[in-house]
């Protein structure tokens, strides 16, 4: 039986960034407890720093909203409707933007105080135009961020052919998002437990949280398959897997669950991008070693990690009309993750009121990785009693629970 400040179950890119800021802002003694499960979101991500792109519905958002609309009109029985943005609220557009504009200093940190690079890239995000439904689709994500306005480019055919002279001739234009861009999502999970470590962070991997235990409506501590861990403050960073700790500390349930997202990755490639890539079919990114990473489906199929010929073909088509030069190159791997979805698409976060020394960091969807950064700070604020940087009421999981 061993005693700690503070427990993190779940050492993905979100319980990573918690150990890596609490470690770096306070001399508390921390746990970072995990197991890699098949699955695991932040290794199956693109890494994209796509704060607006994400907000407004572009990247895994736009084709998450075109499965839910042909669900939906697949069950009402009707044609699939004209495309609409699926912007997230406000609350999220801070959210992210805020983590955003952390990164550029966060990558010199990580390299000068503790010699990581986690490949953060400028690139922006284009969404690419075929024809004049995805201009006026463009047309109201731009008119829906008025305050952004600034920070969006309009691009015709030829300036994105001077800009971008391997997609497909057949673009009439595109929008870009010139603060989106991306790191490598492996190494910035990597950065966050190297400097976590280094900071003194106790590193409990290969191992499982098997049990929340309590005393009355305090939290205490966890059990792994081999240990006890008693703790002032438990951390839920369990991702898809994050309600099972959440209904062991509380006695409830909260709707965190796994949706899967397919991945296609090609062999690397001479250098065919110069930023981040969205379309109606997929999204696209080239990566600091080359290769290119196409993603990605949406299915709630439980936690099947599995590939699917039909999925990564829908991909790779989606792929291949955007960027006609990978015709010429082959596929490396494909795989699956199980990104932590909530109802809303909004991450919960903080407190939970009756229930002392446990706090949820956990359901950030598809968002994780450029949200990382902002949820450690903020969650080293809650633990140390600091009025928090951003307004947590609207990522309380209370939001899903009604008065009785």
């Amino acid at each position: 039986m061993r005693k700690f400040d503070i427990v993190i179950a779940g050492g993905g890119v979100i319980g990573a960034a918690c150990a890596y800021f609490l470690s770096r802002d306070t001399d508390l003694k921390i746990a970072l407890i995990d197991i890699k499960k098949p699955g695991n979101a932040s290794r199956a991500s693109a890494g994209g720093l796509w704060a607006i792109g994400e907000s407004v519905g572009l990247g895994c958002g736009v084709i998450f909203f075109k499965t839910l609309s042909k669900l939906q009109s697949e069950a009402k029985g009707k044609e699939i409707p004209v495309m609409r943005p699926h912007q997230l609220p406000d609350c999220f557009f801070e959210f992210a933007l805020t983590s955003n504009a952390m990164y550029p200093a966060l990558h010199q940190e990580m390299l000068e105080r503790h010699g990581v690079d986690f490949k953060f890239e400028r690139t922006g995000l284009k969404f690419i135009m075929y024809n004049e439904d995805d201009r006026i689709y463009a047309d109201q994500i731009t008119s829906g961020i008025p305050h952004l306005a600034d920070q969006v480019r309009w691009l015709d055919a030829a300036q994105l052919k001077a800009e971008e002279p391997y997609v497909t001739p057949d673009a009439i234009g595109a929008i870009d998002f010139i603060c989106d861009h991306q790191v490598n999502p492996y190494r910035l999970v990597d950065a966050y437990i190297e400097g976590a470590r280094q900071n003194g962070v106790e590193l409990v991997l290969n191992n499982e949280v098997t049990s929340v235990l309590r005393e009355v409506n305090r939290v205490t501590g966890v059990t792994t398959n081999e240990e006890t861990y008693l703790c002032d403050t438990l951390i839920n960073a369990a991702g898809a897997w994050a309600d099972t700790l959440f209904n062991q500390a509380t006695g409830l349930h909260m709707p965190v669950y796994p949706v899967k997202g397919q991945i296609v990755l090609s062999e690397r490639l001479p250098k065919v991008l110069n930023g981040c890539i969205s379309t109606s079919d997929c999204y696209i990114a080239q990566k600091d070693n080359g290769e290119i990473l196409i993603g990605s489906s949406t299915e709630e199929k439980g936690f099947d990690t599995t590939n699917s010929l039909d999925k990564i073909t829908e991909l790779s088509q989606g792929a291949l009309k955007c960027l006609p030069i990978l015709k010429e190159s082959n596929i490396k791997r494909c795989w699956a993750g199980l990104r932590p979805g909530t109802p809303d698409e909004l991450p919960i976060l903080g407190h939970v009121p009756g229930i002392a020394g446990y706090i949820n960091a956990c359901g950030h969807f598809r968002t994780g990785i450029v949200t990382s950064a902002i949820t450690g700070q903020l969650i080293t604020e809650l633990v140390t009693g600091q009025d928090t940087t951003l307004d947590l009421t609207p990522f309380s999981v209370t939001r899903f629970f009604t008065a009785e």
